[in-house]
C-alpha cells in the first residue's frame, strides 16, 4: 500500500483534473459512499457520494474552468490540508476562487470527510508570490 502522502498527492491530482474538466462524476467517485462534504462553514453538509455529485454538479456549472492549482499538502495521519487556487468564468464574469480544503481519508485512499474553506473574487487574479508552499 502506498504511504499516505503519496494517497493523498494522487487524490489531489484526481480531484484537480476532474475540477479543470468540470467532471463532477469523477469529483464524486473520489469520496466513500457515506463521505460528509462541507462545502463552507455556513452551508448545509453534504451526506453520501450522491448529494456531494448534486452538489458539484451545481457548483461546476460555469461558463469555463481556466485554471486549477494545488498547493503542497500538509499531512498527518489521514488526514490532510492543502490550499487551492482557481480561476474561471462564472456566468458572466471571471472570478477567482481561493481556499483551502481539510481532508480526512479512509483506508481504501477515498475521502471520508471534506471542509471547504474558501473566499471569491471578481477578475482573474494571479497567486501571490510562493503561495502554496
Amino acid at each position: 500500500m502506498p504511504s499516505t502522502r503519496l494517497v493523498v498527492i494522487r487524490w489531489i491530482r484526481n480531484y484537480a483534473k476532474a475540477w479543470q474538466k468540470k467532471d463532477a462524476k469523477a469529483i464524486a467517485s473520489l469520496f466513500t459512499e457515506d463521505a460528509t462534504y462541507h462545502s463552507h462553514p455556513f452551508r448545509p453538509v453534504n451526506q453520501g457520494r450522491k448529494s456531494i455529485l448534486d452538489y458539484t454538479l451545481g457548483a461546476l456549472d460555469v461558463g469555463q474552468v481556466y485554471e486549477v492549482r494545488f498547493g503542497k499538502p500538509v499531512v498527518e495521519g489521514s488526514r490532510a490540508a492543502v490550499e487551492y487556487w482557481t480561476t474561471m468564468k462564472e456566468k458572466l464574469n471571471d472570478v477567482t476562487l481561493a481556499g483551502c480544503l481539510t481532508l480526512h481519508f479512509a483506508k481504501n485512499g477515498l475521502c471520508k470527510e471534506l471542509h471547504d474553506y474558501w473566499i471569491l473574487q471578481t477578475g482573474k487574479q494571479q497567486a501571490p508570490p510562493n503561495w502554496g508552499h
